[in-house]
C-alpha cells in the first residue's frame, strides 16, 4: 500500500530524543504519513492520499480539500454517503486526515487506525518526497550549511548526558551564533510556530522540526518493514549518497524512539555525528554513550538491525538547514558565539 500526498499542510513526526525532556512518542501514523509532496508524479500514484492536517488556521476538512488537487471534488467527496455521518465538527488540532480515492472515504483517528491495520504496508520502501541538488536553494550551493559540521565537532567527546542528540544540534547552531534560548531565540520561535498550528508545544522541538521550521527537505523514505537490514541499508545509502552535504541533519524515527545528527565527511567516508550509544565511533573509542563520529552507512545498518528485531518500521529523513533564515536568531549576525 502505498499513500499519495498533496502539497500543504506538511504533518511533522515528533522525533523523540532518547532525554525525557523531549517530545513523547510519535503515533505511527506520523511515520506512515510522512512529509507533503507536491508533485505530478506522488498525485497520480494510486491510493490513499494525505490531505494535511487539522490547524486553528486550517480548522476544517474542506479547507484542506479546497488547498489540495480534489478542490473541484470537494463537496461531492464531503457529502459522499460514505461520509455521511463523520463527526466533522469535533477533529481537534493536530489531526492528520487521509483520501482513500477508492472507496471515497476520508479518514481520520480511529478509523484511519482501522484502515492501515487493515491494509498491511507492502514490504518495499516507499520515497516521499527527493529533491536533486540542482534544485536546493542557494544558500547550500554556497555551502553555508558545512559550517554546522564544523560546529558539532567542537563538542566529540561529551558525555550524553550532558548533551544528547537534539541538545547536539542546538550547540552546533549557537557554536554558529544563533540564539536559541529567551524569549526572542530559536527555541521560542519554533514552540510559537507549534502553538499557532494548534500542535503540541515541543511538536518542532527535533531534528526533522528543525529543518521543517528553518531549511529544506532534501530526502525522505518511509521502510514498513524491514526483512534485510544489510541489503536494505546499502540500497538506500546509494539513493542517499547523491544527494548528501557536510552539515545536513539526518534524523531516524521509529514507533516508539528517535534520533537526529549531522553529517560529516572525511576523506575516504561519509560520517555521523551524533551523541548516543558509540558502536562506530572512528576514534575506535566505543561502549560508551556520548558524542562522537560514526562511520555513516554502520549507523544506517543499525537502525535497519534495530527496525528489523522490533518488527517496527524506520521512518529516514535527510534536510539542510538555511543559515541566512537562522541569522534572524543571531544577535552578532556576522560573528561566531564566542
Amino acid at each position: 500500500m502505498k499513500i499519495q500526498e498533496t502539497g500543504i499542510n506538511k504533518p511533522q513526526a515528533n522525533l523523540q530524543s532518547l532525554a525525557s525532556s523531549r517530545p513523547g512518542n510519535a503515533q505511527f501514523s506520523h511515520m506512515l504519513l510522512g512529509e507533503i509532496s507536491d508533485n505530478k508524479e506522488s498525485r497520480e500514484k494510486s491510493g490513499p492520499m494525505v490531505l494535511g492536517t487539522i490547524t486553528r488556521d486550517t480548522p476544517t476538512i474542506s479547507q484542506l480539500l479546497f488547498k489540495s488537487p480534489l478542490k473541484e471534488e470537494c463537496w461531492n467527496i464531503i457529502y459522499n454517503p460514505v461520509n455521511g455521518k463523520k463527526p466533522f465538527h469535533r477533529i481537534r488540532p493536530g489531526t492528520e486526515v487521509v483520501y482513500d480515492p477508492d472507496s471515497k472515504e476520508l479518514l481520520w483517528g480511529k478509523d484511519l487506525k482501522e484502515f492501515l491495520a487493515q491494509n498491511d504496508p507492502k514490504p518495499e520502501t516507499t520515497v516521499w518526497n527527493r529533491e536533486s541538488s540542482k534544485n536546493l536553494p542557494e544558500f547550500e550551493s554556497e555551502n553555508k550549511t558545512a559550517e554546522l559540521s564544523t560546529a558539532v565537532k567542537n563538542f566529540i567527546g561529551q558525555d550524553y548526558d550532558n548533551m544528547d542528540c537534539y541538545e547536539l544540534l542546538v550547540g552546533g547552531l549557537r557554536e554558529l551564533g544563533v540564539q536559541y534560548r529567551g524569549k526572542d531565540g530559536l527555541g521560542r520561535h519554533l514552540i510559537n510556530q507549534a502553538l499557532e498550528k494548534g500542535l503540541p508545544k515541543n511538536y518542532f522541538l527535533n531534528g526533522e522540526g528543525l529543518v521543517s521550521e528553518s531549511g529544506t527537505s532534501v530526502f525522505k523514505k518511509t521502510i514498513f518493514r524491514v526483512n534485510d537490514p544489510k541489503t536494505q541499508a546499502a540500497t538506500l545509502m546509494d539513493e542517499m549518497k547523491d544527494l548528501l552535504a557536510e552539515g545536513q541533519i539526518l534524523s531516524f524515527s521509529m514507533k516508539n524512539k528517535g534520533h537526529t545528527g549531522v553529517i560529516s565527511k572525511t576523506p575516504d567516508q561519509w560520517t555521523f555525528i551524533n551523541s548516543g550509544d558509540m558502536d562506530h565511533n572512528l576514534s575506535g573509542e566505543n561502549g560508551s554513550k556520548k558524542v562522537g563520529e560514526e562511520d555513516l552507512e554502520s549507523e544506517l545498518m543499525n537502525w535497519f538491525q534495530l527496525a528489523s528485531e522490533s518488527r517496527q518500521g524506520l521512518k529516514i529523513t535527510l534536510g539542510t538547514l538555511n543559515i541566512d533564515r537562522l541569522s534572524m536568531f543571531r544577535p552578532n549576525r556576522f560573528s561566531r558565539r564566542v
